[in-house]
């Protein structure tokens, strides 16, 4: 191309449609490049939750939530280093993850495009949250968790209690203070082996009583006969790509306009849905960060 061609491209005049054509392109561009780098803008929700029923001996305890870590290609090892040095900066008295460790098999989307898209994302997890301090630590899984097959399952339920985070199956779990005693139940995912009512079978009627389930359907299943004073889950992402009056059609749960995210106040005690931590298939935040839930409960 010579000098003169060179110059002619400049010098061509921009029509309505090429303005339009070419404003479009970048808007899009602008679009994707602002949720890429807000992937991992990384915040910290604080909330404060009244209970009658509270036990004197557990006033103002501390629960840190994360949920939906999503280990994979996009969600790497200096990311989850990084939540995890955030988790441990936090005051707490528990620990709770409520599911999707890993991406699982949607990794097979990546591998067609990037090679270097496969690896052992539960080792990666793993090794991430050995790091965490001391303390005590529950988890439920996630329907990612629980895709690939028992194989993957069983591993990865395995490794976390290697490194001392207890995984709650349709099960509970007493905590004591004293003589004051509070129960954390949990159950595994909605879409797989999910069991409420043997989540909460050994829970004493006149506990405090503390949910961990992955997906907020487990609200389809409380009605007034359970007495359960906060659940806690995920799975929603907020949204991921979060587009008033729209990105809710989107979310794969029964009822997504009242749990897309944050604190729902039930008629008898509360949900809250954590945005978590990674993202799934493409790795954008928009409207929606990621984010660490510190909650502490108080006596009314």
């Amino acid at each position: 191309m010579s000098a003169n061609d060179k110059l002619a491209i400049f010098k061509k005049k921009l029509t309505r449609r090429s303005f339009l054509k070419y404003g479009f392109r970048l808007s899009v561009l602008s679009f994707l490049g602002f949720g890429f780098a807000g992937r991992n803008d990384l915040i910290t929700e604080h909330q404060t939750l009244e209970f009658f029923n509270l036990p004197e001996a557990f006033n103002g305890f501390q629960i840190v939530q994360i949920s939906d870590l999503h280990a994979s290609f996009w969600v790497g090892r200096g990311y989850l280093d990084q939540v995890v040095e955030r988790i441990n900066s936090l005051p707490k008295d528990l620990l709770v993850i409520t599911g999707d460790f890993i991406t699982g098999s949607v990794n097979d989307f990546w591998k067609r495009w990037l090679p270097s898209a496969g690896g052992d994302y539960i080792e990666m997890v793993i090794k991430a949250l050995s790091r965490l301090k001391e303390g005590t630590k529950l988890a439920v899984l996630g329907n990612h968790d629980q895709w690939d097959g028992k194989e993957t399952e069983y591993r990865l339920v395995s490794e976390l209690e290697r490194i001392g985070i207890g995984v709650l199956r349709n099960q509970s779990k007493t905590m004591t203070r004293g003589q004051e005693k509070i129960s954390i139940a949990g159950t595994d995912d909605i879409w797989f082996s999910y069991n409420i009512h043997r989540a909460l079978r050994d829970v004493p009627p006149e506990n405090f009583t503390i949910l961990l389930s992955h997906s907020p359907d487990v609200r389809e299943d409380l009605g007034p006969p359970a007495k359960v004073e906060l659940v806690l889950c995920g799975h929603t992402h907020g949204g991921q790509v979060a587009v008033p009056y729209l990105s809710h059609y989107f979310i794969p749960i029964q009822n997504p306009a009242r749990y897309l995210a944050g604190l729902v106040k039930e008629p008898y005690g509360y949900t809250y849905v954590n945005r978590g931590i990674g993202t799934l298939v493409f790795p954008l935040r928009i409207g929606a960060p990621p984010e660490i839930t510190s909650i502490r409960l108080i006596q009314a």
